[in-house]
């Protein structure tokens, strides 16, 4: 238990580097476009980011406003694909919802993928706009997911693969907990059995204790970070098996009460 806390311990303190400044700046006839990723919801495969626009100075007037509207397309997306902003006014942040490949079920190894990300940026309206050269970066401001990005195209970061994973720190407070609790049935089948089979004396108090070990279970399972969903493999593999050995404890303590009883 020892070696495992050191090792959850030693994951969270040199699994983040927080990542230096970026100072990139737009080209003087292009858009700088950052998505920031905060969320990821596993449910609704999808991600959820903030995309943040940056003009470069030719499509900027003396006052730093739009010379003319610029659309912000995002494909593929889960919610509206486009941001507008209109000429005259400024650029600001705007959520967008990213469509992503992955299996919760699989926590704490489940990972999301987002194929083929393309961010493209116009200028102008109708049928006079025109393409305007972008760069895109991804960021993300989760403390216990890892963000990767690949370049699949050969535009300046155009068209990007986005790959987002747990930290290790992350899967080993989960594995972490998963062992916490397969040892609650072991104590308590250990201390079931020997009463049973008559070598330790029976103490009416300890079924209390197997109820409340029982009762702990949903509280601890709460704490799994990232919340997986009822089904998930944890389920059959660690939690089953805990409230089973605990209630088959029970069992065991209450047939050694019968046993010993008068």
């Amino acid at each position: 238990m020892i070696g495992l806390y050191v090792t959850v311990v030693i994951a969270y303190a040199t699994g983040g580097d927080g990542g230096g400044a970026d100072h990139r700046q737009p080209r003087a006839n292009g858009a700088l476009v950052y998505l920031d990723i905060n969320a990821v919801s596993g449910e609704d495969f999808s991600l959820q980011t903030r995309a943040s626009v940056y003009a470069g100075a030719d499509l900027l007037d003396t006052n730093g406003d739009l010379r003319e509207d610029l659309t912000v397309e995002v494909t593929p997306a889960a919610s509206a694909s486009s941001l507008t902003f209109a000429r005259g006014t400024q650029l600001s942040s705007q959520p967008v919802t990213l469509y992503a490949d992955g299996d919760i079920r699989d926590w704490p190894f489940d990972t999301y993928r987002a194929p083929s990300l393309t961010v493209r940026v116009f200028a102008g309206s109708g049928d006079t706009r025109t393409a305007v050269p972008t760069e895109v970066a991804v960021t993300d401001s989760m403390s216990s997911w890892a963000v990767d990005t690949t370049d699949t195209d050969e535009g300046p970061g155009e068209a990007l693969d986005v790959h987002v994973s747990r930290t290790g720190a992350t899967i080993a407070f989960g594995l972490a907990m998963c062992v916490v609790l397969a040892i609650l049935p072991i104590c308590t089948l250990f201390v079931s059995i020997q009463t049973l089979r008559r070598r330790k004396q029976f103490l009416p108090p300890i079924v209390t204790w197997f109820a409340v070990m029982l009762f702990a279970v949903l509280p601890i399972r709460n704490l799994f970070p990232g919340s997986p969903p009822i089904g998930s493999w944890v389920d059959y593999t660690v939690v089953l098996w805990v409230v089973m050995g605990l209630a088959l404890s029970l069992v065991f303590y209450v047939t050694a009460w019968w046993r010993q009883g008068p």
